[in-house]
């Protein structure tokens, strides 16, 4: 009764409820209690003056993390300006301190909506200009120095003349138009196109590498003949132009230059969109790396494949010159950084003188060039699987007077009909 009494002389209330309801809401909130308190009771004085409704006015004056559901007082929300998610300060605390450390800074984004988007120079400025002062009030002074720095980098990466050193991670604006770069931090030498040392290539006319570096994979003289010289020309992505190939990632695709980001799902139905995952076609290394190199083969010789196989190659069950385990160059962390060696693990009989990791690409590489459709080895429970995964309106149910065999060619036929193997562009 006295906070109420208080509450109606000295806050200009109409009457004894109004005040009571103040003296209420004032408690149940907090408000009043901090340092700079009586702008947020005048806040509520003037709220409870347009709504005498208790529930709407709780609505009003508090929200709901859109990350943990903590409800709060408006005013101890965090907003940004990119979107109208309210964050908890526990909560934006977390995600941006988190974020500094271990993401780019390109992926500070809203934790609830992911916006904005930060490709878009107009919005990455804006959001960037107003975030920075949020950071600096809540965020310790070492992470606060890392983002800015991470903030700094990343509009230098912008620059088309921006480079990262091979040997310290320094980055510098490499303005020459030929020649090698040199590190201004350690004093490297390397090639801004290839991103070798300068000692292991060699410079030719124009500031080129030399044409050693093309003999990654080796062509009769190099260090593998055969079947390991077909893998270089199979399944190397391409050539830049200082003439380096590179190899395929684990999943099939070519490795990109530099860091990926992660892409939102194009597919709109898609119900694990909202999370981290890919769409791989029936094809891809991501499923055939798990099949045995016989059923690779047989898969080969049943679509009548086998030419390339047997003649451009050496031969499926010829091992390759040379001993010593795998051959195929990888690039490997040393203590002095990275170099290309060679694989180095064991290389069974007759795979022709690669591992089993290697010749299974090697073989998948094949069928994704002849374009065969590994659904014709399918067993009953891969076409049931496949179906779910594949076809746009998941498995259809089986007939109640169709055989095994019939349900399973039926699987088939709408696998091939419905989601056909889309023609890839040449890895040559």
């Amino acid at each position: 009764q006295a906070l109420v009494r208080r509450a109606l002389a000295t806050l200009g209330l109409a009457s004894w409820g109004r005040a009571q309801l103040v003296a209420t809401l004032g408690r149940e909130l907090g408000l009043g209690r901090a340092p700079g308190g009586l702008g947020e009771l005048v806040e509520l004085v003037e709220a409870v003056g347009r709504c005498p409704d208790p529930a709407a006015l709780r609505r009003l004056l508090r929200c709901e993390c859109a990350v943990c559901g903590w409800a709060l007082p408006r005013h101890q929300m965090q907003w940004l300006t990119s979107c109208e998610c309210p964050l908890c300060p526990e909560c934006f605390r977390l995600h941006f301190t988190i974020g500094v450390k271990e993401r780019r800074v390109g992926d500070l984004v809203c934790p609830a909506c992911a916006r904005p988007d930060l490709a878009d120079d107009a919005q990455r400025l804006s959001y960037f200009s107003t975030l920075d002062i949020q950071l600096r009030q809540c965020l310790d002074p070492d992470t606060y120095q890392l983002f800015t720095q991470k903030l700094t980098e990343l509009e230098l990466m912008k620059d088309p003349k921006f480079i990262w050193c091979i040997q310290c991670s320094f980055g510098f604006i490499f303005e020459a138009e030929q020649g090698p770069a040199q590190c201004p931090q350690c004093q490297q030498r390397f090639c801004p196109r290839c991103q070798r040392p300068v000692g292991d290539v060699g410079l030719g006319l124009g500031g080129r590498c030399g044409a050693g570096v093309g003999r990654m994979w080796g062509e009769g003289e190099g260090r593998l003949g055969g079947l390991c010289g077909g893998y270089g020309g199979l399944c190397g992505a391409g050539w830049g132009l200082c003439g380096a190939g590179w190899g395929l990632c684990g999943a099939g695709c070519p490795l990109a230059v530099g860091l990926t980001v992660f892409q939102r799902c194009p597919d709109r139905g898609c119900p694990l969109r909202g999370s981290l995952h890919g769409h791989h076609p029936r094809d891809c290394l991501f499923y055939l790396r798990d099949w045995e190199p016989s059923r690779l083969q047989r898969l080969l010789q049943v679509r009548h494949a086998v030419g390339r196989l047997w003649g451009g190659c050496g031969g499926l069950g010829v091992d390759a010159v040379g001993a010593g385990g795998c051959g195929v160059l990888e690039q490997k962390e040393t203590p002095a950084g990275l170099r290309d060696e060679p694989c180095g693990r064991e290389n069974p009989p007759g795979h022709a003188g690669l591992c089993r990791g290697h010749y299974t690409e090697y073989l998948v590489r094949l069928i994704n060039e002849h374009r065969l459709d590994p659904a014709a080895l399918y067993t009953p429970a891969e076409l049931r699987t496949a179906a779910e995964r594949h076809l746009p309106g998941g498995r259809p149910p089986r007939g109640a007077q169709e055989s095994d065999e019939e349900y399973g060619l039926r699987l088939r036929r709408l696998l091939e009909r419905e989601v056909p193997l889309g023609t890839r562009p040449s890895r040559r």
